[in-house]
């Protein structure tokens, strides 16, 4: 079985109190993208003691520790089957850039594996087994536009078909997530009012979305990365009608329905060294 990994950008994200967990509550909503990793999944031969995990980036190659090695457990401890799985993964998505590549895979795997074994959860178990993945992992099982809220656990869906390109920009560094947190909570952040942006979002004017995109990381993630604060300003200056930085960084976007104008800019910061990609909102 072959299953696509959505990567997903955040066009706000209101960064709220530390909760007793550790997780900070955030508010933030998110689209999905077409930009993916690919999956192949097939089952082992019954001999096999341990699940294979393996990726085509080599960063990633400590397979016993991904987040997709991590779900599997959880879904083996969850329903009891015995088969062990060996996944391939097609990594395409940058690594540390705020694009939730680790959790698409996990959401993905999950996907497989009950397409796999014709298993009919309920909506409390995925979530569960979601959640304890990672925060992210239960937004991306779904891939919609939705309102993100508490620690990634209370999701709201919302119909707004969009038909706008996105183009992707990563520095030269990516950023931990965890850094950028730890770094955030030295500092007042910004906020604002994520329902505006989804009414924004309805018009589909991109410069109405514009006004209303924010992000509570976006000072703490260019401390950690200054490149961050220029390819900002660059992308701005090429007059695109919104842009920002998804997540905690290091990738930014910018939202166009003029193709050929992102295609030029897509090469643009290509020759420059970053990893740049250009793609669409998955409906």
């Amino acid at each position: 079985m072959v299953e696509k990994a959505y990567s997903k950008i955040n066009i706000t994200l209101d960064v709220k109190d530390l909760r007793d967990d550790g997780y900070h509550n955030i508010e933030s909503v998110i689209l999905p993208l077409e930009f993916h990793d690919s999956l192949e999944v097939s089952i082992l031969p019954k001999s096999t003691p341990d699940d294979f995990v393996v990726c085509d980036d080599f960063s990633l190659r400590i397979s016993k520790y991904n987040l997709v090695h991590k779900t599997i457990d959880l879904c083996r401890a969850k329903w009891g089957f015995k088969e062990r799985l060996n996944v391939n993964i097609h990594k395409n998505i940058y690594l540390q850039a705020g694009l939730g590549g680790g959790s698409a895979d996990a959401a993905a795997i999950l996907r497989t594996i009950i397409r796999m074994f014709k298993l009919t959860p309920t909506e409390e178990e995925i979530k569960e087994i979601c959640l304890k993945a990672g925060s992210d992992v239960y937004y991306q099982y779904y891939n919609k536009p939705a309102l993100v809220s508490g620690k990634g656990d209370k999701l709201e869906f919302f119909d707004c078909p969009l038909d706008f390109y996105v183009l992707l920009v990563k520095p030269l560094l990516g950023n931990s997530t965890e850094a950028v947190f730890t770094e955030a909570d030295q500092h007042d952040l910004i906020h604002g009012d994520s329902r505006k942006t989804i009414e924004a979002l309805k018009t589909k004017d991109l410069k109405e979305i514009q006004k209303t995109m924010f992000n509570s990381l976006f000072e703490p993630a260019k401390i950690l990365c200054s490149e961050i604060e220029e390819v900002y300003n660059e992308l701005k200056s090429l007059d695109f009608d919104a842009y920002g930085m998804t997540g905690s960084g290091s990738c930014l976007f910018a939202l166009s329905y003029d193709k050929k104008k992102l295609e030029k800019a897509e090469k643009h910061f290509f020759l420059r060294g970053y990893q740049s990609d250009l793609t669409k909102i998955h409906n």
